[in-house]
């Protein structure tokens, strides 16, 4: 049993902000008790059940991977006793911080109904008594966060914001690629940084340049030089039976100095050592994205993988970008950058994926499309409307 190792308590900030809730709650349990002759922990267990019960209907089945940055999340909100709309910035935010805690907090509340059923069978109870009342605190406060139709929201937190004249802060991704500085910028930038070694460089050239994710780089990738430019071989991530690329070769060719030529000479000559073959660790990873926030709020790996996407789409065309992008299909590619948004700072010559893409129907019609499908409707109509007679003149009266 874990009696020496006993679980976290309800923060004291959450307990006094939720501490009227808390008390209806009690006085309802007790209620309850007195009202079916049972022990008050009883009705307890009972709430905390139907919370469980609640919270399990959304289906959610997150990844190893996934429930490893709930935890994370979670802890890190649970210590600092704060909700996850008192952290968020941005609606995305909340809602990441959202799913993160509420997942992370229903796996707690089924922990301590196990503690507490494991401290009955070993008749100790004093701490059946102790886990019951902790999960149903916890229960209330869930439900009062998660689960309550008047439950706080976003929306309450962006309206208070801009009563306040306040504008909440933006972490947009895709606003950072629009901004973002070009690969050459980028060099000049850490050049700037005193101590930045060469290999933070070299990674935030490939992703200034290529726009892969960072898991692909954990995984490894080759460069290597072409006649007029450079080439890279990429194993994707996010990849199953139906879903990514597995592999796939993406190739571009430098612009001018200013805008991406240093940096793929910078990548050039790395592709001339060790076969081209470049891999970073997760400390090399933390260590770029810390390098690209110094050199511009908000500039991350992601934001120039939105970047690359919007010079893709301005040169490319949907099968291109989705293989550029890594995805199975051409639908994906509708939440990466802008074709008018790109700004031609790597050229973008070509990409080639072991899987060919998936057509879907679920696309916004380009401009050429629309005008087809409206002047087909027009053609359809035309012949089935009847011919409108012509007045006929009033009869003269001899």
């Amino acid at each position: 049993m874990e009696r020496d190792n006993p679980p976290p308590r309800l923060p004291d900030n959450l307990r006094q902000r939720f501490a009227a809730v808390l008390a209806d709650a009690h006085a309802r349990a007790q209620a309850e008790g007195l009202r079916l002759r049972q022990p008050v922990g009883v009705a307890m267990d009972r709430a905390v059940r139907a919370v469980l019960d609640e919270a399990a209907s959304s289906g959610a089945n997150p990844s190893p991977a996934t429930v490893a940055a709930y935890r994370r999340d979670h802890a890190r909100l649970w210590a600092a006793g704060a909700t996850p709309l008192e952290a968020a910035s941005t609606r995305a935010h909340f809602d990441r911080l959202r799913s993160a805690c509420r997942w992370a907090e229903a796996e707690e509340l089924a922990r301590l109904r196990s503690l507490a059923e494991v401290a009955r069978k070993a008749k100790d109870m004093p701490a059946m008594r102790e886990f019951t009342r902790q999960a149903f605190e916890r229960a209330v406060v869930f439900h009062a966060l998660y689960l309550d139709p008047d439950r706080p929201t976003w929306a309450d937190k962006a309206a208070a914001l801009r009563a306040a004249g306040q504008r909440p802060a933006s972490k947009s991704k895709r606003r950072a690629g629009r901004v973002a500085l070009t690969p050459d910028q980028l060099m000049v930038a850490f050049g700037n940084q005193r101590g930045r070694c060469k290999r933070v460089e070299l990674f935030a050239a490939v992703f200034a340049v290529f726009g892969i994710r960072p898991a692909e780089l954990a995984r490894g990738v080759r460069l290597e030089v072409m006649p007029d430019g450079l080439r890279l071989h990429v194993a994707g991530a996010k990849v199953d039976a139906v879903r990514g690329q597995p592999q796939r070769v993406l190739s571009v060719a430098p612009t001018r100095l200013g805008l991406s030529k240093m940096a793929v000479g910078l990548l050039t000559l790395a592709a001339a050592q060790d076969g081209g073959r470049l891999q970073a660790s997760p400390a090399d990873i933390v260590a770029v994205r810390r390098a690209m926030r110094k050199a511009q709020p908000g500039l991350s790996p992601y934001a120039y993988r939105h970047a690359r996407a919007s010079d893709a789409k301005a040169t490319q065309g949907r099968e291109g970008v989705a293989a550029w992008l890594g995805h199975s299909n051409d639908r994906t590619q509708q939440h990466y950058g802008h074709a008018r948004s790109g700004r031609g700072a790597v050229a973008v010559k070509a990409a080639t994926a072991t899987r060919p893409v998936r057509h879907t129907k679920t696309l916004p019609p380009t401009t050429a499309q629309r005008f087809a499908k409206i002047a087909a409707r027009l053609a359809e109509r035309l012949p089935a409307q009847a011919a409108t007679p012509a007045p006929r003149s009033p009869r003269p009266r001899w």
